[in-house]
């Protein structure tokens, strides 16, 4: 499979279908997904965490977007429109589909051939990503932070107390104040609390 830059080009394209909505197992979210998503429906991260999503234990603290029916549709899928419901503010995994990174660090990618419209243009790789309301290139660092701390954490998740997990998990989803306009202050002090916790194991 061919690696490609954010300067390849590639054959993508949009026929507002719902293969990128189903059978897409877990969409994993990070802080500022759940910080952005919970501003955009006008509710806290709280109530979003437990309308939405579900979390997966065999990974803690990770969280994932629920699925629903046989079809395991996304839950903030609208079948109506046949949309995402929060594509200004949605997951980077959704963001870059049906790319799929093979180093985010270096910016290659592979595509999965899982979207099967036909008319598709070439387009480069970084109008692709960077089309989706700039998501890409303005989380990319955090996402690579994010994953190496979700690594470490689950690394040591045996040595860590019932109590301390609570605690992560509380301050990754669900102490924020999406009232104010220092979303990534928050996350990004909240992430230094959850480190210092995970460095002192």
């Amino acid at each position: 499979m061919d690696i490609l830059t954010l300067n390849s080009k590639v054959k993508l394209g949009c026929k507002i279908c719902d293969k990128c909505c189903i059978y897409r197992g877990d969409i994993k979210l990070t802080s500022i997904n759940v910080c952005m998503i919970s501003k955009y429906l006008k509710i806290t991260p709280k109530e979003f965490i437990q309308k939405y999503t579900h979390k997966l234990e065999d990974e803690f603290p990770e969280i994932a977007l629920n699925g629903v029916g046989e079809k395991r549709e996304c839950i903030l899928y609208d079948k109506s429109t046949m949309r995402c419901t929060v594509h200004k503010v949605k997951p980077m995994q959704c963001v870059m589909f049906p790319l799929v990174p093979e180093s985010l660090k270096n910016d290659f990618f592979y595509n999965s051939g899982m979207c099967e419209y036909d008319n598709q243009k070439e387009i480069k790789v970084k109008k692709w990503l960077n089309g989706n309301n700039g998501i890409y290139m303005k989380y990319k660092d955090f996402y690579i932070e994010w994953i190496a701390l979700m690594e470490e954490i689950q690394f040591k998740s045996s040595k860590i107390s019932d109590k301390n997990k609570e605690k992560i998990y509380k301050l990754l989803f669900e102490n924020f104040d999406i009232r104010k306009f220092n979303l990534m202050k928050q996350v990004n002090r909240n992430l230094r609390e959850v480190k210092e916790l995970v460095l002192a194991l």
